[in-house]
């Protein structure tokens, strides 16, 4: 994993926040943040984000 792969960057540059262009695709695997390993935080930090993409408040604030 190198500099430009961590923190905000990971995957890439822009879909830190678990979303993709493709309005309902979410990542959600090893290479969404926080990286590969044992611990499930990838797709539980991709889910808290569906969640308030889906809730009355996130389906508002995504169309602003």
């Amino acid at each position: 994993m190198s500099l430009d792969q961590l923190w905000a960057a990971r995957p890439l540059l822009g879909f830190a926040d678990y979303r993709t262009p493709i309005r309902g695709l979410y990542l959600c695997g090893s290479g969404a943040h926080p990286g590969g390993g044992v611990t499930g935080a990838p797709g539980h930090n991709a889910a808290q984000e569906i969640l308030a993409d889906r809730s009355f408040l996130g389906r508002l604030l995504r169309r602003a």
